[in-house]
């Protein structure tokens, strides 16, 4: 199944080098494309999942449900994600992720990527990085909710939005689509949809960004900046070993 101009391809070759050979032999573990229609869920909390899904276009979320109802937004799943990564290292999945958008992804199972790790252990060892990745994110979320003032939350997130976007190709220097609405926004950064509403208004009072329906121009990308304390981060590329001779 071919890969050509596919985001995790770019992901990937930002934290390793891959020549052909290791492209087809990515190809060669995928079962086939699937595409799911906005609100379809793709992974329920509780139940079994033994997938990986590496996004090609469009939007999902991460999330938990309370008993109240109250919604709790874990990660917002763009291009280049991979869904069913950390959930299919557990016996039943830790959350749930519902499409946003339409969403198109390559699937494999679980196991046939643990084969090409055995086989090939550098996919292995991207998938860590991966992880340490995902792991600094998911920290800068604890930090949003349990420190961050909203505004400052939420220029972090835009932040973050927008670098993530730009890893894969998807976003301009300082602009970019935000592809979520304002209520999932709100649920990812645990404050009520009027509040965040009065924020982004803040955010453009003080002409730090400036927005026309869900486009965002980061107008004052170094004032962002210094409000969110936010620190770009780049995955290191995975050291290549020099053979002994």
């Amino acid at each position: 199944m071919p890969l050509t101009g596919h985001p995790i391809v770019t992901r990937l070759t930002r934290a390793m080098k891959l020549d052909s050979l290791d492209i087809k032999r990515l190809e060669a573990i995928f079962e086939r494309d699937l595409t799911i229609r906005k609100r379809e869920e793709l992974v329920v909390h509780g139940s079994e999942f033994r997938n990986l899904c590496f996004v090609k276009d469009g939007y999902a979320i991460r999330y938990r449900l309370l008993r109240s109802g109250r919604r709790q937004i874990l990660k917002l799943i763009l291009p280049g994600d991979v869904i069913g990564f950390p959930v299919s290292f557990f016996d039943r999945s830790t959350c749930s992720v519902v499409a946003v958008s339409e969403l198109t992804y390559a699937v494999c199972s679980f196991d046939a990527y643990i084969r090409l790790c055995y086989e090939q252990p550098q996919f292995g060892l991207v998938l860590s990085w991966l992880a340490a990745q995902e792991a600094a994110t998911y920290a800068e979320h604890i930090v949003n909710l349990g420190r961050r003032t909203p505004i400052e939350r939420l220029a972090h997130l835009l932040l973050e939005i927008h670098a993530r976007l730009l890893e894969v190709e998807r976003a301009d220097e300082a602009s970019f689509d935000l592809p979520f609405s304002q209520e999932i926004m709100a649920d990812a950064l645990g404050l009520s949809v009027p509040h965040l509403n009065r924020i982004i208004q803040q955010l453009r009072a003080e002409q730090l960004i400036t927005s026309n329906a869900r486009f965002i121009d980061l107008t004052d990308l170094a004032g962002v900046r210094r409000l969110a304390q936010y620190q770009p981060m780049s995955l290191v590329p995975i050291p290549v070993l020099k053979q002994r001779e």
